[in-house]
């Protein structure tokens, strides 16, 4: 059986920052490995909203933010407004989408869920007091899962995707591998990535999503990794 080099990542809480240490061990091309920030308790409970592509990349945005946050030991993982993300940078100058950590970064963070009152459509922030901030905004160059998995051990990620396939849509757990998902797709849904891991030799991604508990495993998936399914290495942000 061939052997590879692994990457054992330790996380360890120090004064309420998780310190990370990195060894190189061999093991199995074929064992099982996992890295899930869910195991640090860094990540808030699945949230449910099937409307828009829009109000998906708002409730993703935000979810990174509380996560970053919660890695770097300045909050718990709370959760945060999505709802002034929408308001306050959906017409954000340049690309949708693309430089809303730095929309987040220039209107001073974000309020938590309970405190902020929706502007329906206006940025309404002067109104509360934000708790989860960013220093900027990271672009991750198309095509690049194995940069990718570097940058998940620092933070979770944002991902634009394609599920209109009807696999997508009514997944209900396992490594979804469907090549019908393509990465030449309609990106029309945004996910948050919060880890990867091997099973059985299959590589895979771990996605949050948005559509509730009853959907996937959980409010989850296991995308297959490496293969670009679904688009899931097209369009990639991240906060700082």
């Amino acid at each position: 059986m061939a052997t590879v080099d692994i990457m054992i990542f330790s996380f360890v809480l120090v004064s309420g920052v998780l310190n990370v240490s990195l060894e190189t061990v061999s093991g199995s091309s074929q064992g099982d490995f996992k890295f899930d920030w869910r195991d640090y308790g860094v990540i808030t409970p699945v949230y449910y909203d099937r409307s828009s592509v829009d109000n998906s990349a708002s409730i993703v945005t935000a979810e990174c933010v509380e996560s970053l946050n919660a890695i770097q030991g300045k909050t718990k993982a709370i959760d945060l407004s999505w709802r002034e993300v929408a308001d306050c940078c959906k017409n954000y100058p340049s690309e949708p989408y693309w430089t809303w950590f730095e929309c987040i970064l220039n209107i001073g963070g974000l309020c938590t869920e309970a405190d902020y009152r929706s502007g329906a459509g206006v940025c309404n922030n002067k109104t509360c007091t934000a708790v989860g901030k960013v220093t900027g905004n990271g672009i991750i160059p198309k095509g690049s899962e194995n940069l990718m998995a570097e940058i998940i051990h620092q933070t979770t990620i944002v991902a634009y995707i394609d599920v209109t396939p009807e696999s997508f849509q009514s997944y209900t757990g396992g490594i979804y591998s469907d090549r019908n998902c393509t990465p030449g797709g309609i990106y029309d849904h945004v996910v948050q990535i919060v880890g990867y891991g091997t099973e059985a030799g299959v590589d895979y991604w771990i996605l949050k999503n948005s559509w509730g508990i009853s959907w996937g495993e959980q409010g989850y998936m296991r995308l297959l990794r490496g293969k670009n399914i679904c688009g899931i290495s097209a369009m990639n942000i991240y906060p700082k």
